[in-house]
């Protein structure tokens, strides 16, 4: 699809999941002519990181709903639900949550495709056997997943039960013929616990006749759980590691779960051991070892245990490996000595991305020109680690952004927690305009959207108080 002029404005803000599309839909023929870009997206995963953010099903619901009829945006709908049910889960879970939400309003045929899709579904599940499959993933337990979910959640409250019952066993069965399905049981009764709440599922389930598949879906509740114990147990077990034992299996180059130990001392005041893992850091001669020392320590919070000197120094070495685990410790570290460093790197290399990374963790309001260029040269996800990162520096004392970088991130980043950062700060700082409130009530971010209703409801109440100013 090619496009020009407001065609591409209107397809941006709709991959960013912005209120700027409702605003260009205003008209008539504003909605004629963006009719295709909104069925396009009807097909599409428009969500950036849907396991954190959720789905845009919700935003293209609103958006349908500024068409008279949602008949033909349904049509690709239940195009691309079929299509998907065995592909990429996060595109076949928004649309199963936008067919949900037209069939909860009342929508026979949203309905209907979500029971022919469960049937088919069903069929499908019963001739795999996921024990014989070699592939690392597939999606189709999770699609499933999510489409049990959905038929609970639209279902009227005196269907919910008979729904939750002939789930029950269907996974059951499904249970019987393939233990992969233990943990799919598990998380169904999680979630079914949270829409008919926990007692009344337990009345439910021994209410519902004590068939072979209902006792196999129960028995695969219970060894679940028992095999998440026994996974606590050994996490914990291996959690429990000193730093001499952590160190020596980094020697040998066994890093599996390092990351997550060094994490839980620093989260149980287990000083000793972090300082005992940095005592020897220092003392390491061997670059491959000290890199993998240094991945040890990237969640954040932990970087600030470690010397930053050494670190700043590693990041100038002749060893590819250590030099790159040096610049990734250093990412996220707010302290003059590393924005010393950037742009000294940056005087006799140029700009990179990792540069720029620590630029824009020691962001100053001088750096706008230079994070600009350099954001605008990145692909998605750096664009928006770089984004992430100025946004970090409101956190700190003094933290302040100029007026410009958060209006370019408002208008440019896909995440939308992100976006939630930059909106705040431009409504606690007065920059945030009345359109661009107006645009937020539609955003695919809730707390955008909310955070909208309350600025507006005290820029009126302010208005309606003093009416020679109305703000």
């Amino acid at each position: 699809m090619k496009l020009t002029g407001k065609d591409r404005i209107f397809k941006d803000a709709l991959l960013r999941g912005t209120g700027r599309c409702f605003a260009m839909l205003a008209t008539e023929s504003a909605r004629r002519k963006y009719r295709p870009l909104v069925m396009w997206a009807c097909g599409r995963n428009l969500g950036y990181d849907t396991q954190i953010e959720g789905t845009r099903a919700l935003f293209l619901f609103d958006l349908i709903g500024r068409y008279p009829s949602p008949e033909p945006f349904l049509d690709v709908v239940e195009k691309s639900f079929f299509a998907s049910f065995n592909k990429g889960n996060w595109l076949f879970q928004q649309e199963c949550e936008l067919l949900a939400l037209f069939a909860k309003t009342g929508n026979e045929r949203a309905h209907r495709i979500l029971e022919q899709g469960y049937l088919r579904f069903s069929q499908y599940l019963k001739r795999l056997n996921l024990e014989r499959i070699s592939k690392p993933y597939i999606p189709a337990p999770d699609n499933f997943d999510s489409l049990c979910k959905q038929l609970v959640y639209c279902a009227k409250p005196a269907e919910a039960p008979s729904m939750v019952e002939r789930i029950v066993r269907d996974v059951g069965g499904l249970c019987m013929r393939d233990s992969f399905w233990n943990v799919s049981a598990e998380f169904m009764q999680i979630f079914f616990g949270e829409v008919v709440g926990d007692r009344r599922l337990a009345t439910m389930l021994d209410r519902i006749d004590h068939s072979p598949e209902v006792e196999a879906y129960k028995a695969a509740v219970l060894q679940s759980k028992k095999e998440d114990e026994s996974r606590d147990a050994e996490r914990k077990k291996r959690q429990a590691l000193g730093y001499k034992e952590v160190y020596r299996r980094i020697k040998k180059q066994d890093i599996s779960g390092v990351r997550v130990i060094v994490g839980s001392w620093w989260r149980k005041g287990r000083t000793k051991d972090v300082e005992g893992i940095v005592r020897l850091y220092e003392k390491e001669k061997d670059p491959s070892t000290r890199a993998r020392i240094l991945d040890a320590f990237r969640p954040p919070r932990l970087k600030g245990c470690l010397p930053l000197d050494s670190v700043l120094q590693d990041a100038s070495s002749e060893d590819d490996g250590l030099r790159d685990s040096a610049f990734r410790a250093l990412d996220g570290i707010k302290d003059q000595r590393v924005r010393d460093f950037a742009f000294d790197v940056l005087k006799k290399r140029g700009m990179s991305y990792e540069i720029a990374s620590l630029i824009a963790s020691n962001y100053l309001v001088s750096d706008d020109d230079l994070l600009i260029a350099a954001l605008k040269k990145q692909g998605e996800m750096r664009r928006h680690h770089l984004g992430f990162c100025v946004l970090n520096n409101l956190g700190g004392k003094g933290g302040r952004l100029s007026k410009r970088i958060l209006i370019y991130l408002y208008d440019t980043t896909r995440c939308s927690f992100c976006r939630e950062r930059a909106v705040r700060e431009l409504g606690r700082r007065g920059f945030l305009t009345r359109e661009m409130a107006e645009e937020c009530l539609h955003d695919a971010n809730n707390d955008i959207r909310d955070y909208a209703k309350r600025f507006l409801s005290r820029r009126r109440a302010k208005a309606t108080s003093n009416p020679a100013n109305p703000g």
